[in-house]
């Protein structure tokens, strides 16, 4: 990484000769003072002064084996710090989440993951799942929690199912629905409707709007937003009522999920990987993850 001709130079101020300097470098005597005769001409600057028994170090001279010396020592450091971070990597798992089921499940999976694995450790980002599956092609993450529908998608992505889960309406506590037990899909066109945009991924629940437009139920949709977490926060301030995967949600009194009469669509929540990432730590966090949702719930 350094000049060979920077190394022979502090290797002459160290051993306290050209010829001792040129022994420890393996090379001539004469080599060595021609190597320094052209580092002085480049620099335009005398580093020693040959007058003495011993080459002596110029004011110049000095200045440059300071720099030099201080900056080997952070190249040390910076390599220790680079190993250090490699190790890291290499026991480190990136997972990506992108709703509300890893919000609710993921502390558990990781507790249990690292009774299992103590070595090991779990890096979590969050997204939307367009961001996140562009993370996951390039390999940024490791894995990705998403709608089994949405990962399988894509070609590239091996997907394991973790849950099923039927529909729900989400409305505030407030809304007249937060009154109801149930509440039939033909009321659905009564209330205005929050929705996630395109920015979000792929439409979510299309199947339940097709059975929705089958029905000729038209939906008063007043709003588009990016996320999970904006969607729950308009539903929470009453802008209008949505619909979700019932075991995903964590319980909150903030808002009501409320069944539907007639289970229409159920959504299935899974994990994708790269079908190229081979890592074994990968797919064991996987199968820990099917472990913990078959004892969670009932397999799907």
């Amino acid at each position: 990484m350094l000049d060979k001709r920077v190394l022979y130079f502090i290797g002459i101020v160290e051993e306290g000769s050209f010829s001792a300097a040129g022994k420890a470098h393996l090379i001539t005597q004469s080599a060595i003072s021609q190597q320094i005769a052209f580092l002085e001409s480049d620099l335009s600057v005398q580093l020693f002064d040959r007058s003495f028994y011993k080459p002596k170090l110029t004011k110049a001279g000095e200045l440059f084996y300071t720099f030099w010396k201080e900056t080997l020592e952070r190249e040390a450091d910076m390599i220790l710090d680079l190993q250090t971070v490699s190790r890291i990597e290499g026991q480190m798992i990136h997972i990506g989440i992108t709703g509300p089921l890893e919000s609710k499940h993921l502390p558990s999976i990781i507790a249990f993951h690292e009774e299992r694995f103590p070595e090991k450790i779990i890096k979590v980002t969050k997204g939307n799942f367009k961001s996140c599956m562009r993370q996951l092609e390039t390999g940024e993450l490791d894995a990705v929690f998403g709608r089994l529908d949405e990962l399988s998608a894509q070609s590239t992505i091996e997907v394991t199912p973790l849950i099923r889960s039927d529909i729900c309406i989400l409305c505030s506590p407030n809304h007249p629905l937060g009154k109801q037990e149930t509440v039939a899909l033909e009321e659905l066109g009564n209330y205005p409707i929050v929705s996630l945009s395109q920015k979000a991924g792929p439409d979510y629940f299309t199947e339940f709007k097709q059975i929705i437009r089958e029905k000729k139920i038209e939906l008063k949709t007043v709003s588009y937003v990016d996320s999970i977490d904006e969607l729950t926060l308009a539903i929470q301030l009453n802008k209008g009522i949505s619909w979700a995967g019932k075991k995903v949600l964590e319980k909150t009194d903030k808002f009501k999920a409320v069944d539907l009469e007639t289970t229409y669509f159920s959504a299935v929540c899974g994990i994708g990987k790269r079908k190229r990432n081979q890592r074994e730590d990968v797919q064991k966090f996987i199968e820990l993850c099917e472990t913990y949702f078959k004892n969670e719930y009932a397999s799907i």
